[in-house]
């Protein structure tokens, strides 16, 4: 089921709130399709309706479609058990639940506007948002020290009880993603045929290959670790491209695209922090130690907890999180072009950088 962005009934009111202007009419208008991740489990599309009104103003939105896990494509490959859970325990639209609902931020955080939500039914949401337009600068170390001082500063806010003895795991939500997305790609790095594609061949070594496979024998292990830490509600999936930094100066950084909607230990939001960009191939392996270094410290000193734990917590989620969702596996089916090159370099030296902190980490 889908929505026609351009002739969606009631846009007229749309563009007369977001210019607070009650008789503003629309001149024209159309639709840009927005690159997503195609492996996500819950986004179905991302698009910026814009145009302009009868006299001149411009206008847009950033529209966000949301489905429940059952509509995502690669469920069909999962184990049918597996499949289930995931239907079942994903939290498909805890981004809209955020922004109907907001939490308490902290100063120089915010949300997008939040104009209207579609129900299309069949679990399925279309959210109209505020079209944040951004600064053109990079992230240079300072920024991430500030965006990292107001993760911690949310966590701050919301702690959550330890959990019960015998209850369910706080952050279900990791405990579902190394039983099933990790476990997907950890079927992918075990075919000694995938690390002789030229794609993987020439980036990624043998000791990569093994190091990565004895990494995931102490998936449990970490799991069992993580789970004594100190937990809090956190953003989820706060990578640089999720925390927009406005041209308006209307604060630090306009939280977007929040996920996970479980709890998650202390130091959690550091590991998307940190691997957000080196994902899309815009930082390099070696500008990894200096952001790790950076970040750590102006997160801890928000938090009411040793630094010890929150390091162990931010190190042993990025390891379960994304070590083994480094390699990008799921694109050996195309064509191996220099670009594609160049990312699964990049990509081979920031598996090669969360081994060996998953390496150092004693459990």
């Amino acid at each position: 089921m889908t929505t026609d962005l351009t002739t969606t009934a009631g846009l007229t009111e749309l563009v007369r709130e977001s210019l607070d202007d009650p008789m503003a009419e629309i001149a024209r208008r159309h639709v840009e399709p927005v690159v997503h991740a195609s492996s996500s489990l819950s986004t179905a599309g991302l698009h910026r309706v814009r145009g302009t009104t009868t006299d001149g103003r411009p206008w847009s939105f950033f529209v966000k479609s949301v489905h429940s896990a059952r509509h995502w494509p690669m469920l069909a490959t999962m184990p049918e058990s597996l499949a289930a859970d995931i239907v079942s325990t994903f939290p498909w639209r805890v981004d809209a639940d955020v922004y109907l609902t907001p939490p308490p931020l902290p100063d120089g955080l915010r949300l997008p506007r939040l104009y209207r939500i579609d129900d299309l039914g069949d679990d399925r949401l279309v959210m109209w948002m505020e079209d944040v337009q951004t600064v053109s600068t990079g992230w240079d170390l300072d920024r991430y020290r500030r965006a990292a001082r107001l993760l911690g500063a949310l966590a701050a806010m919301r702690p959550v009880p330890p959990p019960r003895e015998q209850g369910p795991p706080l952050d279900i939500g990791l405990h579902v993603f190394c039983t099933g997305v990790v476990r997907h790609f950890m079927s992918s790095l075990r075919d000694p045929a995938a690390w002789r594609h030229p794609l993987v061949a020439a980036h990624a070594d043998d000791l990569l290959r093994a190091d990565l496979l004895a990494l995931a024998d102490r998936i449990d292990p970490l799991l069992a670790a993580v789970e004594r830490l100190p937990h809090a509600l956190a953003h989820g999936d706060a990578s640089p491209q999720n925390l927009l930094v406005p041209a308006d100066g209307s604060a630090e950084f306009v939280a977007v695209d929040w996920g996970w909607g479980s709890p998650t230990a202390l130091g959690f939001d550091l590991g998307q922090l940190l691997v957000g960009l080196a994902h899309d191939g815009v930082v390099e392996p070696s500008d990894l130690p200096e952001i790790h270094a950076a970040i750590e410290p102006a997160y801890a000193a928000e938090v009411d907890a040793d630094p010890g734990t929150v390091s162990f917590g931010y190190a042993a989620t990025l390891v379960l999180r994304s070590a083994w969702t480094a390699l990008p596996v799921h694109d050996l089916d195309r064509q191996p072009t220099p670009e594609l090159h160049e990312l699964f370099r990049k990509r081979a030296g920031l598996a090669r950088f969360i081994v060996d902190i998953g390496r150092s980490l004693d459990v």
